[in-house]
């Protein structure tokens, strides 16, 4: 009789490599956004947001695309996407010729003229890039609004990810919805909606139209996501640096990336430690490649406000 011999667990190298193969074997991958506009709001009250979902699902349909991950900032989009570039820039000027209609309908002409993605947008070439972009589009939210829970947040996908609950959440089936409501979901008269989609809350539900399960697998587990969201900040840095944005980090994080600068720029062990010209120094670093405020600027350097508020005149207005 044959006897049953039991495999061993993958070790973690074994798993990055296979994990590696899927992204090779999977994209190419590409983030779209948009430049966050200089004056005024894209969105100004959640009506406009779930609309923006629901114009979201629709469009990706009509495309070879699969959204991976997104998130709806106040005055600007983030999208990651599988398939092919032109693919996804004709995807999002479907969804803002759709939108631009919708706000002209509401007394919003122009919004979004000069909201646009760019057709030369590199490919996410590295796993561990790919880690950095979707992280950093699920954490913008958080750092953008005090409010905000990352995995919570109603506009953006960060909520889907290793999510034990999701499959309690109840959606309708597009069968069971009354022409009139197609028509306002679609915000079009001749409503057509993929059969795929489900319904919460007059809004197609993103877990019927994100890829999200594709998502979890090319990371290494819930631990690993979680840490890439919350604690990466290096990968956030340099997804910042990419989109010509600066990184918004907290208290936490900025401590951490000072003690790093002790260290390794100053040879000292803690900022405890460093004299007054190298805080001043530490400073112009929080200040020009962290974007920290004058405040988390004193409080992480060891300096007094007025000291800050004297190197920093115009942001301490």
């Amino acid at each position: 009789m044959e006897q049953y011999v039991r495999q061993p667990p993958m070790t973690e190298r074994q798993i990055e490599w296979m994990q590696e193969q899927l992204f090779e074997e999977s994209g190419p991958f590409y983030q779209l956004s948009t430049k966050p506009l200089e004056s005024g709001l894209i969105f100004t009250e959640d009506e406009e947001r779930r609309v923006a979902v629901n114009l979201i699902a629709i469009s990706s349909k009509e495309f070879r695309i699969e959204i991976l991950a997104y998130a709806l900032m106040s005055n600007h989009f983030y999208f990651i996407v599988r398939g092919e570039l032109k693919e996804g820039v004709a995807f999002f000027n479907r969804l803002k010729k759709r939108l631009s209609n919708f706000f002209s309908r509401r007394g919003r002409s122009g919004v979004l003229d000069n909201v646009e993605v760019d057709p030369d947008t590199p490919a996410i070439k590295t796993l561990t890039q790919f880690r950095n972009e979707i992280a950093y589009v699920i954490r913008n939210p958080y750092v953008a609004r005090n409010d905000v829970n990352p995995l919570a947040y109603p506009w953006c996908s960060g909520f889907l990810y290793f999510n034990p609950l999701l499959s309690y959440l109840f959606a309708e089936g597009v069968n069971g919805l009354t022409y009139k409501e197609k028509r306002e979901i679609t915000r079009s008269p001749y409503p057509v909606m993929d059969p795929s989609f489900r319904v919460r809350d007059k809004m197609i539900a993103p877990e019927t139209f994100v890829n999200y399960k594709l998502v979890e697998q090319l990371f290494p587990n819930a631990r690993k996501f979680t840490w890439w969201v919350f604690k990466n900040v290096e990968g956030q840095v340099e997804v910042a640096d990419r989109l010509g944005e600066k990184p918004n980090l907290n208290d936490d994080e900025l401590f951490k990336t000072a003690q790093q600068a002790c260290r390794l720029r100053f040879g000292y062990d803690s900022v405890n430690e460093l004299p007054l010209p190298q805080r001043k120094e530490l400073a112009l670093e929080l200040k020009n490649k962290w974007s920290a405020t004058n405040k988390q600027i004193a409080r992480i350097a060891r300096l007094d406000l007025r000291v800050v508020d004297s190197l920093f005149p115009l942001a301490a207005k």
